[in-house]
C-alpha cells in the first residue's frame, strides 16, 4: 500500500505530547503519553479502523501485550516492537501500565556533489602535502558508512565500495534505489568522480572518496517510508557495526516530530547508537519557510531533534569556492528543538551547516528523480548525474567530512567528532545560532585541530579560495536539556581556548544586553539572527509576550488553538495538506 507524506509543519506547532486521563468506556482509563496525530486518531476514529503504532517495551513483554489485547505483531524491534490493531484495541494498549509512551509508524521523507573545496575537504586528501604536516592526507580510507536512504544503485564513482545491502522496504530485495535519492547522498559521501573524468572538465568528487558505503534502504520508489523501518535500520547497524566499521550513519529524511524527544523511538534509536560510538549524522529539514516565503523557526525534524545527533543546516555557496558569498538556504529549517510549552528545555538545532544547494552528484537514469527533473541531468562516462538541492544534500558532506576525521584518528568518540566540526566551522555574518547553529562546515581546520600536538599551538584559522576563514569558536552541549554554549572552555590536547559559557534557555534567551566575546551580542544578534521577520511586521527580540497563550505581532495566536498566518489552524482543528 503506498505510504502517505504529508508537508512538514513548525516544530512549535507539532511537538505536543499528550497524557489522557478521561475515561473511555471502550478501554478505560488511558494511561500512557500519545503525541498529538494518535491522540487525534483514538478520538476520532471508528472502532474497527487500523492503526498501526510503535511501542517501547522489553522483548518479553510485546507477546503478553499484543495477545492481551488481540494485536498484531507487525515486526519486532531492538526495543519494542511494530503494532496494528483497531482504533479501540489501541485504546486499551495505551491504558496498560507496562506502556509508557506510543507513537504512531508515521511515514518519513527524503529531506532532499557538495563542492569539496568551498568545505576544505580536497585540501586534506591524499598528495604529498596537506595541512597534516607532511602526512599524504586522508580520503576516508576503510570507514564505512551506512546510508540509511532510498538505496544505493551500482555506480563507477564507488565501484565496489558498497560492502552490504539490506532491504527493509523489499524484504529480500536488492536494495537498489528505484528513487535516486540515496544513490545521491551516496555520490557526495564517497564518490570519486570516475564517470565525471570527461564530463565538463570538471571531476565531481564526493567528501571522502576512498569511505565505505553501507545501503540500508528504508525509502520507497517516491521517496517515503515509515519510522520503524529507519529504527530497524539504525539497529542493524548496532549489530553489524563491527563486521562492516560502521563509524557513521547517514539520515538524510525524517518526519514532524510530533512526540516530545523524551518519548521518541526515532531519537531513542539513535540515542543508542551513539551511545555504542556511532557518529549519527541527521538533516535539519527543508521547512525553513512557509510557501509564501515567510521564515519559520522551530522546524527541525526527527531525528535531527535529537540532543546526541549531528544536526545539519544547508548553505547556498551561490556557485563559488569563495566563502564571503555564502547565504543560508532559506528553505533550511530552523530551531530551536524542544517543546513550545517548555522554552528551558529548548536545545540550540542545528549544529552546523554546510553545502546543500545545486549539488551535482551520483544519480542513475530510470529513477523517479532522474525522470522528474530532465533539466537536472548530466551524463557521465558509464553513469549519471543529478543537480539536488536539500539538507538531504548537507548531511552527507557532513557525513564525509566525519568520514575523514575518523581516518586521520580512529581514536575519536562521537562527542569528540562533534565538538571539532562545531568549534572549526566558521559563523556566518547576519545569521543567528538557530539558523547555522555553529557555523559553516570547515574540514580542513577541523583536521588541522585534530592532529594539534598537545600543549603546541592550536589553529584557528585556514585558508579557502584566497580568503582566510576564522573558527567561529562555538560548541554546543546538552546538560538537563538544556543547550550549553561555550566560546570556548574546553581542554583539548592540553589546551583551553578562552571565553565564556552560557546556557540557551529562558531566563537568557531573551536578555538583549549580555556580550558574548568581543564581537557577538547573546540575544537578538547571536541566537536569533538580526534578519529574522516573522510576517510582516514581527520580529523576534523586545516584542515577545510569554503566557499560556502566546500572542506575538499581527498574526500569530497561541494557545490550545493554534493561528497561524493567513489561513493555516493548528490544534483541535488540524489541517494538514500535501508535502
Amino acid at each position: 500500500m503506498p505510504r502517505r507524506s504529508f508537508r512538514t509543519l513548525p516544530l512549535a506547532a507539532l511537538t505536543v505530547a499528550v497524557t489522557l486521563l478521561a475515561a473511555h468506556p471502550a478501554s478505560g482509563q488511558i494511561l500512557a503519553r500519545l503525541p498529538i496525530d494518535l491522540l487525534g486518531l483514538l478520538r476520532g476514529e471508528a472502532s474497527s479502523a487500523r492503526i498501526t503504532v510503535i511501542v517501547e517495551v522489553p522483548e518479553s513483554v510485546v507477546a503478553p501485550l499484543a495477545e492481551a489485547h488481540g494485536l498484531t505483531v507487525e515486526k519486532r524491534l531492538l526495543a519494542g516492537a511494530v503494532l496494528t490493531g483497531t482504533a479501540d484495541q489501541i485504546r486499551a494498549l495505551a491504558g496498560d501500565p507496562r506502556v509508557a509512551s506510543l507513537a504512531i509508524d508515521r511515514p518519513v521523507v527524503a529531506t532532499q556533489t557538495t563542492d569539496t573545496r568551498a568545505t576544505g575537504a580536497d585540501d586534506v586528501w591524499p598528495r604529498g602535502l596537506s595541512l597534516l604536516g607532511g602526512s599524504d592526507g586522508v580520503d576516508g580510507r576503510g570507514i564505512g558508512v551506512a546510508v540509511i536512504d532510498s538505496g544505493i544503485t551500482p555506480h563507477p564513482d564507488y565501484l565496489g565500495r558498497v560492502l552490504a545491502s539490506r532491504d527493509f522496504v523489499v524484504p529480500g530485495g536488492d536494495g537498489r534505489d528505484a528513487y535516486g535519492h540515496g544513490t545521491h547522498v551516496a555520490g557526495i559521501i564517497a564518490g570519486n568522480g570516475t564517470a565525471s573524468l570527461a564530463l565538463n572538465r570538471r571531476l565531481y568528487k564526493g567528501m571522502a572518496p576512498a569511505a565505505q558505503l553501507i545501503n540500508l534502504r528504508v525509502l520507497d520508489g517516491d521517496g517515503t517510508g515509515v519510522t520503524s523501518d529507519v529504527i530497524e535500520a539504525i539497529d542493524w547497524c548496532l549489530q553489524n557495526r563491527t563486521r562492516f566499521n560502521i563509524r557513521v550513519i547517514n539520515l538524510s529524511l525524517g518526519h514532524p516530530p510530533f512526540e516530545a524527544p523524551a518519548d521518541d523511538p526515532l531519537v531513542h534509536a539513535v540515542t543508542r547508537a551513539v551511545a555504542a560510538g556511532l557518529v549519527v549524522v541527521t538533516s535539519a529539514g527543508n521547512d525553513g519557510k512557509l510557501p509564501d516565503g515567510t521564515l519559520v523557526v522551530g522546524g527541525i525534524v526527527s531525528p535531527g531533534v535529537a540532543a546526541d545527533a549531528i544536526t545539519v543546516g544547508a548553505v547556498n555557496t551561490r556557485g563559488t569556492v569563495r566563502r564571503s558569498d555564502d547565504l543560508l538556504a532559506t528553505w533550511s529549517s530552523r530551531g530551536p528543538a524542544g517543546l513550545e510549552s517548555s522554552p528551558e528545555t529548548w536545545l540550540l538545532k542545528p549544529d552546523l551547516v554546510a553545502p546543500g544547494n545545486a549539488l551535482v552528484s551520483t544519480a542513475q537514469p530510470g529513477s523517479r528523480l532522474w525522470e522528474d527533473l530532465p533539466d537536472r541531468r548530466q551524463r557521465g562516462i558509464g553513469g549519471g548525474y543529478l543537480v539536488l538541492s536539500g539538507t538531504s544534500m548537507a548531511t552527507p558532506a557532513v557525513s564525509g567530512a566525519v568520514a575523514l576525521l575518523l581516518d586521520a584518528r580512529p581514536d575519536l568518540r562521537p562527542a569528540d567528532v562533534k565538538f571539532l566540526l562545531q568549534v572549526t566551522a566558521q559563523l556566518l555574518p547576519r545569521y543567528g545560532l538557530i539558523e547555522q547553529g555553529a557555523g559553516m562546515l570547515n574540514v580542513s581546520l577541523a583536521l588541522a585541530v585534530a592532529h594539534a600536538r598537545p600543549g603546541g599551538p592550536m589553529p584557528t584559522s585556514s585558508w579557502i579560495a584566497g580568503e582566510r576563514i576564522d573558527a567561529g569558536g562555538l560548541y554546543f552541549t546538552q546538560a538537563g536539556g538544556t543547550s550549553l554554549v561555550s566560546g570556548i572552555q574546553v581542554d583539548w590536547n592540553g589546551r583551553t581556548w578562552p571565553g565564556n559559557t552560557a546556557a540557551f534557555g529562558a531566563t537568557t534567551l531573551w536578555s538583549n544586553g549580555d556580550v558574548w566575546g568581543t564581537s557577538l551580542v547573546w540575544g537578538n544578534g547571536l541566537v536569533w539572527g538580526n534578519g529574522l521577520v516573522w510576517g510582516n511586521s514581527l520580529v523576534w527580540g523586545n516584542s515577545l509576550v510569554w503566557g499560556n497563550s502566546l500572542v506575538w505581532g499581527n498574526s500569530l495566536v497561541w494557545g490550545d488553538g493554534l493561528v497561524w498566518g493567513n489561513g493555516l489552524v493548528w490544534g483541535n482543528a488540524d489541517r494538514g495538506g500535501a508535502r
